[in-house]
């Protein structure tokens, strides 16, 4: 195998080139890929109805949230700066 080195700024770049390239040849029977299709189609089935799940009770939290007044933090932040900008508004 050809190695060869190369600094670039602060970085090592390794290149290697490998001698021989050989060919990765794999079989497949028909029933197995049909088998791989299904079990792929449940698991991503079975993902995606977990994230609906969890993406309910997070919308539920949020409801909940707004409905006892909660805020971001960001609109708190807006309200202290509108009452810092009244209040200097006032001084002045």
């Amino acid at each position: 195998m050809e190695t060869t080195y190369k600094k670039i700024e602060n970085e090592l770049e390794v290149s290697k080139v490998p001698e021989v390239v050989e060919p990765v040849v794999t079989k497949y029977k028909l029933d197995f890929l049909k088998e791989q299709e299904l079990s792929i189609l449940k698991s991503m089935n079975d993902f995606v109805e977990q994230r609906q799940k969890e993406l309910a009770e997070v919308r539920t939290l949020i409801a909940e949230a707004e409905k006892l007044g909660l805020k971001t933090s960001e609109e708190i932040r807006s309200e202290k700066v509108i009452e810092e900008e009244k209040l200097l508004d006032i001084i002045n």
